[in-house]
């Protein structure tokens, strides 16, 4: 295991050696508004000690968080408030979190969402937050009338989150671009049956890469729909995440589409470290984001 100076100080040099993303665009401009951290990406650390690991974060850089452990109503074991005020204290927001919206959120009887996700709609706008994002599909994916069912119930998902002045979304993986029905990958039915005004798509660009989707084309053709990304490398020889700049995706192009689709919030995440530990991974992350930035 590379020592943390050594690590940084090299990956620092290799970062520098590519330039910045702006300057390879033919309009060079400031490319994020909003450069977050997904806290998975040092979910042990999280583990261990959330507050130290939060001074952490801080310390490399990042302004906003978006945190992973939403459990019984409290966000790594502290109450939203408690956890927006230790952010708030070390300088940093809270732009959005994943919570799985599951099955037992929908009730078709009554067309509703469960009082569980009422409640985690209300803590998010505690925390503060813009975004609240459902990372996963907790339905049968290659039943297209359940797919059909579950969609339905995120737009109403939507507007429970609008009323309370929050964005809710859709945090993607690699099977929604290779199951398909009727001719269609999965991803191609949700953008259609889903109302963007109510429910928008955070992109994972990893997950998009090891099913060997087209996140630029995807942006280009959806750019109502695709509001956020998850900035992820893919691994050169394997199907996992690398740190920025180290593995098979071509940054330029994807994220110039980004700019020209509007896309303001870019959450970094790191769910693999090249044998390195997690914080000195995302400190070379927030490393190239800044570089990129020009």
């Amino acid at each position: 295991m590379q020592s943390r100076r050594n690590f940084i100080r090299q990956s620092s040099v290799a970062a520098l050696s590519l330039g910045t993303v702006s300057s390879l665009l033919a309009n060079p401009q400031k490319l994020f508004d909003h450069i977050s951290l997904q806290l998975y990406s040092v979910r042990e650390d999280m583990k261990i000690d959330p507050v130290a690991t939060l001074k952490q974060v801080a310390a490399i850089g990042y302004k906003e968080v978006e945190p992973a452990n939403y459990v019984d109503g409290k966000c790594y074991g502290k109450t939203p408030a408690e956890f927006r005020k230790l952010c708030q204290d070390l300088g940093m927001t809270i732009s959005s979190s994943h919570v799985l919206f599951s099955k037992n959120d929908w009730n078709a009887s009554t067309k509703d969402i469960s009082d569980r996700y009422k409640k985690a709609i209300a803590d998010a706008v505690t925390m503060g937050q813009t975004f609240l994002i459902n990372p996963g599909i907790d339905s049968d994916k290659k039943n297209l009338d359940e797919v059909k069912r579950m969609l339905d119930s995120w737009n109403v998902c939507g507007e429970r989150c609008k009323a309370a002045g929050l964005q809710f979304g859709f945090h993607n993986h690699y099977d929604e671009f290779t199951i398909q029905h009727e001719g269609k990958l999965l991803y191609e039915i949700f953008l259609e049956r889903l109302d963007p005004r109510l429910v928008i798509q955070q992109l994972d660009t990893c997950n998009m890469k090891i099913a060997k989707a087209n996140a630029v084309e995807w942006i280009r053709k959806y750019p109502k729909h695709i509001r956020m990304l998850h900035v992820k490398d893919k691994a050169k020889d394997r199907d996992e995440s690398t740190y920025l700049g180290n593995g098979e995706i071509d940054w330029p192009p994807l994220l110039a589409a980004a700019k020209k689709a509007g896309i303001k919030y870019y959450v970094v995440e790191q769910e693999s470290y090249d044998g390195n530990q997690p914080l000195d991974s995302v400190e070379m992350d927030y490393i190239r984001m800044k570089l990129w930035n020009g």
